[in-house]
């Protein structure tokens, strides 16, 4: 993770930092992934970048730590937006996850990262670490009145699989970008099932 010295830098060099390493790592699989064009692009010099990073790892790290703390902050917008209906939010996330992958190339990046995994797993949230973190940003902020369970068990159960959902549309999306109508009405009949059940409710004929 970048160094103090580097978090004391002005916001709009930090972003050109930022911004020149994604353009690298989505144009280069990550071990032709160069520190010259990085620093050459953003405006500094090889000595200052070694004061914010250990190195290119470092450097993903930070890429990788600062979408994720993007998508937890809109998370946690959307779902007061929403007024705590989670399908609300899951709508409102497919929205806004197209538009960021279609303006910052995600899905190219992680097509260059994933012939790679060493360097990133590190990064990755483990499953129960994903877990928690999804306990800490919504399950407290969700109204729950519109579960049928409301358990936590019920619930994070609930946050899985729609998530399962976004993972395979977008990944879908990436492939297909041209299809984009078709995705999202796609997506929100999944939900939908989800979110009503797939079968009628069992009749007691005791």
């Amino acid at each position: 993770m970048p160094s103090e010295r580097f978090m004391r830098l002005s916001e709009e060099k930090r972003n050109a930092i930022w911004e020149a390493a994604m353009a690298e790592f989505i144009a280069e699989p990550y071990e032709k992934v160069s520190i010259n064009k990085i620093i050459r692009q953003a405006g500094i010099s090889r000595g200052s970048f070694y004061t914010y990073f250990t190195d290119k790892r470092d450097l993903l790290a930070f890429i990788l730590w600062g979408t994720r703390q993007q998508w937890n902050q809109f998370c946690m917008e959307s779902i007061e937006k929403a007024g705590g209906d989670y399908f609300g939010l899951m709508i409102m996330l497919m929205d806004r996850a197209m538009v960021f992958c279609r303006n910052n190339n995600v899905f190219a990046l992680h097509k260059n990262l994933i012939m790679y995994p060493e360097p990133v797993m590190d990064f990755l949230p483990k499953p129960l670490d994903y877990e928690k973190e999804i306990k800490c940003l919504l399950l407290d902020k969700v109204d729950r009145s519109l579960f049928e369970d409301p358990s936590d068990e019920n619930v994070v159960m609930v946050f899985k699989m729609t998530a399962l959902v976004m993972v395979s549309a977008l990944s879908e999306f990436c492939m297909h970008p041209e299809q984009e109508e078709r995705l999202r009405e796609d997506y929100r009949k999944a939900l939908q099932v989800i979110r009503r059940g797939a079968y009628r409710a069992v009749r007691n004929c005791a």
